[in-house]
């Protein structure tokens, strides 16, 4: 029988990683008023801030699964390695 392997700070680092994107998706507005006044043409800085703001529609949905999916890797990771440290405490008194 096969052996179950998972790379536990890969499920780590990915869930990080996804409350990162999920961090920097919600500052978008705060961060495209840095650039006023250095796109050249007002129109450039019209459509940065037009994209910014003008999809906050579907950014809670977003934002809610960017969370979640979070939260479940890094539940998993801190579940796997539980479950290996009460696996080998039996082998350890041996």
């Amino acid at each position: 029988m096969p052996d179950l392997a998972v790379d536990v700070d890969a499920l780590e680092t990915f869930g990080g990683q996804l409350d990162s994107i999920r961090t920097r998706m919600n500052a978008a507005r705060d961060w495209t008023h840095q650039y006023d006044g250095q796109m050249g043409a007002s129109q450039v800085e019209d459509a940065l801030h037009s994209f910014s703001s003008g999809w906050k529609d579907g950014r809670t949905e977003i934002d809610g699964s960017l969370q979640a999916l979070s939260e479940m890797l890094t539940n998993a990771a801190q579940n796997f390695r539980q479950a290996d440290a009460d696996l080998a405490k039996p082998l350890q008194k041996k």
